[in-house]
């Protein structure tokens, strides 16, 4: 592919020890998930691995494997739904499930093995997770089976996008109520986890043994209100700085004409002489479409040069009619990053294609090159 990105190894390692500073006793779980937000899995091990973490959280049983081919010997937390035919492999890669499903629990009692359990409790996101009414039931037949499950977790639902946590606050009360029943039924040694990126930043309360930590890892907030909420709290901003910068070249550049289309369903129509380049990026790549609606623009040589006509499947073109610099073929393009004195972040492409940050970074191609500076 004609586009690079850019992993920043500086970037990455000082937000992970910003959060974990920012997490006090709790202890941090990278979230590598989605080939770490689309920051690329090998690459972002490669560099926190010098920083040892004693856990890592993944989605399914094959980024664990690929980690523990990288030789990874802490703790590998699959967050992603569990299924009854992952659990050899789990054993073998000695794997901590998340499991919140009853008749799945069942069978993880009923059976001998090396992969370890956590409980997840249904307190209002209505995904995964066992009902609250069912906990009973499920203690009961773990001191039945004489089997002691890891932990108990749950997720929160509507931290992020509100500065009112009180719904929050009410999966807590839930939360803490089966942490109660585990402790009750002589479980008192289950490892407990609740905090996302977002809680972890802006509600102590959350913070039990472990912090879930995704996006915020990236060097992104999980959205504006959270970043609003943290400073209602903090006298300034928590230092995250942004990991990723996405990078293509110009490969054509041309004339066009006053009254000349450009790109498909002739949407865009020149009102005047314009110059444009070719740049080598389309939605297959992972930006998209919609964005070529406008008002989006890239960067070349620390100037904005807009979008013109949609976005194609792997080429866009943009105006660079305003630049007096001397544009040359091969010349960088910033797609996602800093040029000169302007950026462009993930948030500003996620508005432009009225989605949300963490959908832009998981939607980068895997096959583009990332690189570690």
């Amino acid at each position: 592919m004609l586009c690079r990105i850019e992993i920043n190894a500086q970037a990455l390692t000082n937000n992970y020890r910003v959060l974990q500073a920012k997490a006090g006793k709790s202890v941090v779980i990278p979230v590598l998930k989605a080939n770490a937000y689309g920051h690329g899995l090998k690459e972002s091990f490669a560099i926190l691995k010098k920083e040892s973490p004693p856990w890592i959280a993944v989605n399914y049983v094959s980024e664990a494997e690929i980690l523990r081919d990288l030789g990874f010997k802490g703790r590998l937390l699959i967050v992603g739904p569990a299924v009854e035919r992952g659990f050899t492999k789990a054993d073998e890669l000695e794997l901590d499930l998340v499991v919140g499903n009853m008749d799945l629990l069942k069978s993880w009692a009923n059976r001998p093995g090396k992969c370890r359990v956590h409980v997840k409790i249904e307190t209002g996101m209505s995904r995964q997770g066992i009902l609250p009414e069912d906990v009973d039931e499920a203690l009961a037949y773990f001191s039945e089976k004489k089997v002691t499950p890891t932990g108990v977790c749950t997720h929160f639902a509507n931290v992020e996008d509100v500065t009112d946590q009180s719904y929050a606050l009410h999966q807590m009360s839930g939360f803490e109520t089966a942490i109660a029943k585990f402790h009750a039924a002589g479980f008192t040694k289950v490892l407990k986890h609740a905090a996302s990126s977002a809680s972890s930043l802006i509600m102590d309360s959350s913070l039990f043994d472990m912090a879930r930590v995704g996006v915020s890892l990236y060097g992104v907030w999980p959205s504006k209100l959270t970043k609003v909420s943290y400073l209602q709290l903090n006298a300034k901003v928590a230092s995250l700085l942004p990991v990723l910068e996405w990078k293509t070249e110009i490969t054509t550049l041309k004339k066009v004409h006053v009254g000349q289309y450009i790109g498909y369903g002739c949407t865009f129509r020149a009102n005047r002489e314009m110059d444009i380049a070719v740049l080598p990026v389309g939605y297959n790549e992972g930006y998209p479409r919609i964005a070529g609606e406008g008002p989006a623009y890239v960067l070349i040589r620390g100037e904005r040069c807009p979008i013109v006509g949609r976005i194609c499947m792997n080429m866009m073109m943009v105006d660079v009619t305003h630049t007096s610099k001397n544009l040359h073929v091969g010349d960088e393009v910033v797609l996602i990053g800093k040029s000169v004195d302007e950026t462009v972040s993930a948030g500003d492409l996620a508005n432009w294609s009225k989605t949300i940050h963490y959908e832009i970074f998981t939607k980068l191609h895997p096959d583009i090159p990332r690189v570690i500076v």
